[in-house]
């Protein structure tokens, strides 16, 4: 934990900042609740490449409390930006190899880009206060930077992780802190699949267990019930603080209760989810296997 007022233990992942004409605006969703929904549902933070870069990146912002007040409320140049986005620990972000960028000329960009391993190239970021120049100036937003290799999957997993240390196995602290969101009392909004969808995760849960079954036939395996259920809620958003932006403030807002989502809707369902299930006989898939010749 950082004692100094300038340097916050936690950083922010906004998910509607103010684009400028020149500036990708095709990542889905569209909207920027949208597009937390989106990531709180998959558990995990994606990356792109931004304009100018040929691999991806993940960009944060290690603004204060007070500034981010200022970002949400009168924006820099383009005017605020939208209150909704991750909150995120400092330590867990540092530990994912999240650094600060560099801010350099574009002069000095250049040069770098022969010199320079791609990745900390990537984190290099133009500054130009001259207008007559062709301004470029982002040392509001603070900006700390994941960088990829073009063949890396850029993801950032936002659940805690099982680990081994020292022959023991216990979890990672949880990477997000909180979200900002623009509505008192907001919860991720769950999603119903279509027939198709649930039947598609039907048959890679029951393919996942068959395989499993045949690597380890020494086993005695019972047989098991798979379900595929028709309902998709944000389940690693549960537990996650909330913050409001009620135009001036940032307000504790409590934490978001998927758990309480997930029961009102089984309620609405005569008391459990819609979906598909699939049971998993051993010896009957066995020799199902052995009579199509795959074992």
């Amino acid at each position: 934990m950082s004692t100094h007022p300038d340097l916050p233990d936690t950083l922010v992942h906004f998910t509607g900042r103010p684009r400028g004409p020149n500036e990708r605006r095709d990542f889905p969703p569209t909207t920027p609740e949208d597009r937390l929904v989106s990531i709180l549902r998959s558990g995990a933070l994606r990356g792109a490449a931004p304009f100018g870069l040929d691999a991806p990146v993940l960009c944060f912002s290690e603004v204060t409390e007070e500034a981010r007040r200022v970002m949400l409320r009168d924006g820099v140049g383009r005017g605020p930006y939208e209150p909704w986005g991750l909150v995120l620990d400092r330590q867990q972000l540092i530990a994912a190899r999240a650094r600060p960028v560099l801010y350099v000329s574009r002069e000095e960009r250049d040069q770098m880009k022969a010199a320079l391993p791609r990745r900390t190239y990537n984190r290099c970021v133009a500054y130009e206060p001259d207008p007559s120049r062709g301004r470029s100036d982002w040392l509001h937003e603070r900006e700390w930077r994941i960088c990829f290799e073009p063949e890396d999957e850029p993801v950032l997993p936002l659940t805690p992780r099982l680990v081994m240390k020292a022959d023991r196995v216990s979890l990672t602290p949880h990477p997000v802190v909180g979200v900002i969101v623009g509505t008192p009392g907001w919860t991720p909004p769950l999603r119903y699949r279509s027939y198709e969808e649930a039947q598609a995760e039907l048959d890679l849960l029951v393919q996942r267990l068959r395989d499993a079954m045949e690597t380890e036939r020494d086993h005695q395996w019972p047989s098991i019930d798979v379900n595929a259920y028709g309902v998709e809620f944000a389940r690693p958003a549960n537990g996650l603080a909330r913050w409001w932006w009620n135009g001036f403030e940032l307000v504790s807002d409590g934490r978001i209760d998927i758990q309480a989502q997930e029961w009102e809707t089984k309620m609405l369902w005569g008391g459990t989810l819609p979906g598909l299930s699939y049971t998993v006989h051993p010896e009957t898939d066995r020799e199902e296997l052995r009579g199509d010749g795959r074992i």
